[in-house]
C-alpha cells in the first residue's frame, strides 16, 4: 500500500494546523518506510481530494517538508522524497569526516541513537516491520560474494528497524548517519574474509530480530550494543 492509493482521512483541526497536520502525515509515512527516497508523492490535488484540504493547505504543507529537506521538487515531473544526505537542518561535511577519530566520534552517534531506535522498535514493531527486517535478512543470508549488496541489506535491516520506532526524527536521523558510514562499512567488509564476517555479522543481526519479535526492548537495546560494539572493531574504530 502507498500514499497513492491509501484510503485518506479528512483533517480535521482549525485552519491555522492544518498544514502542520498534513505535514505531519506524510512524514509518518516516510518514517513507516511506505515513502521512501525517491519515490513521488501525489499531486497536489490528489492529495487536496484525500485529505479534504485546500490546495493552499497542501502547498504550506509541502513548503514545510522541502524546508526540512525531506522532499525536493522537480519542475515538471512532481514532489519527491528526499535522499537522508539532502537534509537540511543535518550537515556533515567532507572536511569533518577526513579523520579517523572522526568516524569515531560519528559511530559514537551511532551507538546512541540506534540503541534507543531499536527499543522504540521492540514496542511498536508491527507484522509489516517484521516482515521487511525478515527481508533484509533473506538478502543478507543469501549474498555470496557482493559486498555492496550485502552492505545495502545491512543498512536496509538498520533503516527498516528504524522505520519500526515510528519516529519520523529519529528516521531521518539514523538514516542520515547511516548514509555517511556506508563506505567505511563497505570498506571494513573487503579488508576481511567475506564468508566470516558475514556470518559473525548475520548472527548479531539475528539476535536483534529475535529481540523485536518477542517485543524485548531490554533484550533488543543489548543486542543491538554488542552489534554496534563489534562492528565498530571491525572498523578498526
Amino acid at each position: 500500500m502507498d500514499l497513492q492509493t491509501s484510503p485518506g482521512s479528512p483533517l480535521r483541526s482549525n485552519r491555522s494546523n492544518l498544514p502542520d497536520l498534513l505535514a505531519d502525515e506524510i512524514r509518518n509515512w516516510i518514517a513507516a518506510g511506505k515513502l521512501t527516497a525517491g519515490a513521488k508523492l501525489p499531486t497536489e490535488r490528489e492529495l487536496s481530494g484525500k485529505y479534504q484540504v485546500s490546495r493552499i493547505v497542501v502547498r504550506e504543507a509541502l513548503s514545510r517538508l522541502r524546508h526540512e529537506g525531506l522532499v525536493v521538487s522537480h519542475q515538471g515531473k512532481g514532489v519527491f522524497v528526499a535522499s537522508p544526505e539532502h537534509g537540511r537542518f543535518l550537515q556533515i561535511s567532507e572536511q569533518s569526516l577526513a579523520q579517523p577519530e572522526d568516524y569515531r566520534k560519528l559511530y559514537e552517534v551511532r551507538m546512541v541513537l540506534e540503541t534507543g531506535a531499536v527499543a522504540l522498535a521492540a514496542e511498536h514493531r508491527t507484522a509489516n516491520d517484521l516482515s521487511a527486517l525478515q527481508d533484509s535478512l533473506n538478502i543478507m543470508r543469501s549474498v555470496e560474494n557482493l559486498e555492496s549488496n550485502y552492505v545495502a541489506a545491512d543498512i536496509g535491516f538498520h533503516q527498516a528497524i528504524s522505520a519500526a520506532a515510528k519516529n519520523p526524527f529519529l528516521t531521518i536521523m539514523t538514516s542520515f548517519v547511516d548514509a555517511r558510514l556506508r563506505e567505511s562499512i563497505g570498506l571494513a567488509i573487503r579488508s576481511q574474509p567475506f564468508v566470516e564476517t558475514v556470518n559473525v555479522t548475520l548472527a548479531e543481526h539475528e539476535l536483534i530480530f529475535k529481540a523485536i519479535l518477542d517485543r524485548d526492548s531490554a533484550a533488543a537495546t543489548s543486542a543491538m550494543r554488542s552489534h554496534l560494539t563489534h562492528a565498530s572493531r571491525r572498523l578498526g574504530l
